[in-house]
């Protein structure tokens, strides 16, 4: 391990060349480390060696990262609200998110009234970005099938 501490400098100033901010070039450097762990026969390579394979792990994990963020980014774009053209007066709206679960109603309410991400709902309510998408996706489905149901 001695010999990473030596190139930890030059993998901090390339994982912060290529990502976004301080935190994600934090997160790659522990993911190249960890992965590290693993590989044992690294530290008898020379020290060219491990600096590329470093650089080479950091490089794929963000690119890794870009490709999951811009799939959940679509899949948001995908689910966009369903009840939005019903032409329902305010207060018809928030008879039909009464029907809902707290939970539910409050999600519905930050996406489409405050317009937040689903990473920015699961930040305020301590749940996983998937767990708020899950619970707009049962949402809309009540409320589509509501919306059915009154016409």
């Amino acid at each position: 391990m001695a010999t990473f501490e030596d190139l930890h400098g030059d993998l901090r100033r390339f994982a912060y060349s290529i990502a976004r901010h301080e935190h994600e070039a934090n997160d790659l450097l522990q993911d190249a480390f960890e992965k590290a762990l693993v590989h044992s026969e690294l530290e008898q390579w020379p020290r060219h060696k491990q600096k590329a394979w470093f650089y080479r792990v950091m490089k794929n994990e963000l690119i890794d990262q870009r490709r999951k963020l811009q799939r959940e980014t679509e899949w948001e774009e995908a689910n966009e609200p369903a009840f939005q053209a019903a032409g329902l007066t305010a207060i018809e709206t928030a008879d039909l998110l009464r029907s809902l679960s707290p939970i539910q109603s409050d999600i519905v309410f930050k996406r489409y009234w405050i317009g937040l991400s689903s990473n920015e709902i699961s930040e305020q309510t301590a749940l996983t970005a998937s767990t708020v998408r899950y619970h707009l996706a049962k949402a809309i489905k009540t409320l589509r099938k509501q919306l059915e149901e009154d016409e």
